[in-house]
Order: C-alpha cells, then sequence, then structure tokens
C-alpha cells in the first residue's frame, strides 16, 4: 500500500520517492521514474516501421545509459494530450523521415520495474522515406533498414538494442518471431 511520496530529481525524467506498507507490515521507501512531471507526459511510444518489402526500420543512435551507439525502435515520449497512435506516427517521421500507410498499437507495458509511466507498442506498415527527418537538439538517429533476420540478430545480440521489450512484443503481434 503507498503510504506517501516526495519529491527527488526532476530534470528530462523524474525521480520520486514512494514510501510502501509491505504484505508483512514492514515499511519500504522506492524510488520511482518518469517524464518530467512539468511536462505533463504520462507515456511513451515504440514502433516497429515495416517497409512494404517487410523491412524494418530502426534508427542506430547515441545513448548515454550504456554510454554507446545502439539499435532501437524509433519513438519517444507522447505530448499531453496526444493520443499513442498519433505520437508514434510523429516519432516515427521524426526520427527516421518515414511515413506509413497506416498505424496500429499493439499493447503496453511499464517502462521498467520503477517506472510510473506505460510505454505503448505500435506496428505501422507501409513505411516509405518520404517524410521529414526532424531531430531534437540532441538527437543524432541515424535511419537503418533490417530483414527481420538482421533485426532478431540484433535483439541476440548483448548490448546491440535498448527497447528490446518492446522489439519483442511488437515482433510477436506482426508474426515475425
Amino acid at each position: 500500500m503507498l503510504l506517501g511520496e516526495e519529491p527527488g530529481y526532476d530534470g528530462f525524467l523524474t525521480v520520486r520517492r514512494r514510501r510502501y506498507r509491505l504484505a508483512d507490515g514492514r515499511e519500504a521507501d522506492w524510488d520511482v521514474f518518469g517524464p518530467a512531471l512539468s511536462a505533463g507526459v504520462m507515456g511513451g511510444v515504440a514502433v516497429l516501421p515495416l517497409t512494404p518489402d517487410g523491412r524494418i526500420v530502426t534508427v542506430r543512435m547515441f545513448r548515454a545509459g550504456p554510454d554507446q551507439v545502439v539499435t532501437n525502435l524509433p519513438g519517444g515520449l507522447i505530448d499531453p494530450g496526444e493520443d499513442p497512435v498519433d505520437a508514434g506516427r510523429r516519432e516515427l517521421e521524426e526520427e527516421t523521415g518515414y511515413t506509413c500507410e497506416s498505424i496500429e498499437v499493439v499493447g503496453w507495458m511499464w517502462s521498467g520495474s520503477s517506472s510510473v509511466y506505460r510505454k505503448y507498442v505500435a506496428i505501422a506498415r507501409g513505411c516509405r522515406p518520404d517524410g521529414k527527418q526532424s531531430l531534437d537538439d540532441f538527437e543524432d538517429c541515424v535511419p537503418v533498414e533490417l530483414t527481420p533476420a538482421e533485426f532478431r540478430t540484433e535483439l541476440r545480440t548483448p548490448g546491440a538494442m535498448t527497447g528490446t521489450d518492446a522489439a519483442y512484443v511488437a515482433l510477436d503481434h506482426a508474426g515475425l518471431l
């Protein structure tokens, strides 16, 4: 049972300390994180973009956590009031320059075991590089098309990808596992 919450760090991500009463009566503090509370964002989206010939559009970009360039599915935070489908379509074009004929949210998960926001998983079909890439100041996304076999190899290679949970969910829903 949640007993209370107090602020911690508030930057791009917010960390808050929550106090819980456990089932055995003990109390414990846990740090939970999510997007900055001031931004009003309550979720994110990851998109599995499929081209007409069945290739998967990924992005290669530097990530500070692993301190290296990794492969990702395109995605990002959902703007306040934005529908996850619309956010997926927007993030796909912003990060890759690809547009899609259709996009469907196929599920969601908690972004992490200490996270307070949902990560939605979407599949975009009919993706083509006919849009305009529009990166944030410190994004360095390089779009890369992979075959499903190449993508599954990336998933199995330790440290090569982030967001593997969303990738597996999307592949399963797309029948590509």
